[in-house]
């Protein structure tokens, strides 16, 4: 499992849900930053409240009579030129090199011992925030920014505060752990990456041995600059690049998955096939069955039926546990791919590569007891208008 103490501890759940920018730092203090304050020409500045941070695992422990935090910024003051008060001179250094100047000792005012540490840094904050609300009463702290987590266990750069905000950090908590391979970045393999990368798994590692081309931009999330088509880097390392912003540890493996190299599939939790069928597929997909890992093969074609030049599409996700074997490989179809497919020809089909990846991952998270499963082997029918028939199987 990883380091999570956002969803596991309700009192920072709590400050998160506020509105307060966090930050977990590596030598174990909790900061809220963005703190608007006065300073001594009765200026409204911005500074941060610290607080050392007791963790049982990954879970907030009770403060008990622990009522110090401490202030990086500028001498506090009050809205009348007075120096701030409980204000004590300090040198405390964070691991990144930041100095915490000050000290402030504020006990808790209803209790013996602060019950949570919500209830001790809103009360150490409002101390602060109070002064400069008299000066503008707008400026506040619960600014709903970005909070951050400098631990190496960690799987993202800043925290997943929607997650934690609709109360199911827990839930998405049982992909942690998971270390993830998506076989394939083309338009599908690209959408699974979008959406796996905002899942807390530990690790994400792609295999694609094409470069990044005009066709690709219209078929795959975000929008490409005219300078990337041109560049044409490898897709994976393009992509690693971009969504590393986001998740911490996503691999680029820039050559493709074949029968000499399928062995390196052995080191993950679950694969995400987005390829094309063939000899190559059904040689991954039988040393994947002899390892016993779970996978689903997310795959579609696209023909224009008659005379006309409108589009008509399959949409298919399969997926393979040790209890389903069978089945899948009766729903898969393995043959080589149609030289005449239109699909070749690089229709733009944007809207079919993105919903066939969300049933990808749709079943991915069925398996991992995320969402409820009301059939069995995770199996579900979706129909779509537009001429366009999409299964769901198992």
């Amino acid at each position: 499992m990883s380091f999570d103490p956002w969803s596991r501890s309700p009192d920072l759940a709590r400050l998160i849900a506020a509105g307060y920018e966090l930050e977990l730092t590596g030598d174990g203090y909790l900061l809220v930053r963005n703190i608007p304050y006065l300073d001594e020409h009765q200026s409204i500045q911005r500074g941060s409240v610290v607080s050392k941070l007791e963790l049982n695992g990954d879970v907030t422990v009770n403060p008990v009579a622990d009522h110090v935090a401490y202030f990086v910024g500028t001498t506090p003051h009050r809205w009348n030129g007075e120096q701030l008060t409980p204000l004590a001179g300090a040198n405390l250094v964070l691991a990144d090199g930041r100095i915490a100047q000050f000290s402030m000792s504020l006990k808790c005012p209803t209790e013996d011992r602060y019950p949570d540490y919500f209830s001790k840094i809103e009360y150490h904050v409002q101390n602060i925030e109070n002064e400069a609300k008299q000066l503008d009463a707008a400026v506040t702290s619960q600014t709903f920014g970005p909070c951050i987590i400098k631990n190496d266990e960690w799987p993202f750069e800043y925290a997943d505060t929607a997650s934690g905000r609709a109360g199911i950090g827990a839930t998405n908590g049982r992909l942690a752990g998971q270390k993830i391979a998506i076989v394939g970045l083309g338009g599908t393999g690209s959408y699974i990456l979008d959406l796996v990368a905002k899942c807390p798994v530990a690790e994400i590692h792609l295999y694609d041995g094409d470069r990044f081309s005009s066709h690709n931009a219209f078929r795959s999330p975000g929008a490409a600059s005219l300078d990337e088509v041109r560049i044409g880097r490898p897709k994976v390392e393009r992509y690693a690049e971009i969504y590393s912003q986001l998740k911490r540890r996503i691999t680029p493996h820039p050559y493709n998955i074949d029968a000499a190299n399928v062995s390196e599939l052995a080191a993950f939790d679950f694969v995400f096939l987005a390829m094309e069928g063939g000899a190559t597929k059904l040689a991954i997909v039988e040393a994947l069955e002899n390892m016993g890992k779970p996978f689903v093969n997310a795959s579609m074609g696209v023909k224009k039926p008659g005379d006309g030049d409108q589009l008509q599409a399959v949409v298919e996700v399969n997926g393979s546990t040790v209890d389903n074997r069978d089945s899948f490989r009766q729903t898969v179809d393995f043959g080589e791919v149609d030289p005449d497919d239109p699909y070749l020809e690089n229709i733009q089909v944007a809207e079919l590569n993105a919903l066939n990846a969300t049933m990808a991952v749709l079943w991915w998270k069925k398996w991992a007891a995320i969402y409820v499963s009301n059939k069995p082997n995770f199996g579900m029918l979706i129909d779509t208008y537009l001429d366009v028939y999409t299964t769901y199987r198992s």
